[in-house]
């Protein structure tokens, strides 16, 4: 235990029994459509200021996973894309063209807007 723990009383066994990883947060929260949607707005206007397609794309990345298992072969079919192709771009292998990005977020059931500055 560290002297910290020692000072504040704390049993560092049950605060670890009673933590959750960032990663399984965030999979929580991203069960939520809306919470979702706020998340890729978020990503996407950080995109747009600091021009880092991969951190928008890892947040793609995150909302597919959150959908479950197999999300990816039937967003895949309903693109009509090749599975590993969008797997390899969801992973980062491969950096899509901006209509591909579209493509996805309009798979995911979003569309983007664009607004006066």
């Amino acid at each position: 235990m560290t002297d910290f723990a020692e000072e504040l009383n704390l049993d560092m066994d049950k605060v670890m029994a009673n933590t959750i990883s960032h990663s399984d947060l965030m999979q929580q929260h991203l069960q939520d459509k809306d919470y979702q949607r706020v998340y890729l707005e978020t990503s996407l206007e950080e995109f747009a200021k600091d021009g880092n397609i991969n951190a928008f794309i890892r947040s793609l990345q995150h909302v597919v996973k959150a959908r479950g298992r197999g999300a990816i072969t039937s967003l895949a079919r309903e693109l009509k894309m090749d599975r590993s192709n969008l797997s390899d771009i969801l992973n980062g292998k491969v950096q899509p063209k901006i209509s591909t990005t579209l493509k996805l977020i309009n798979g995911l059931g979003y569309k983007i807007q664009l607004k006066s500055a």
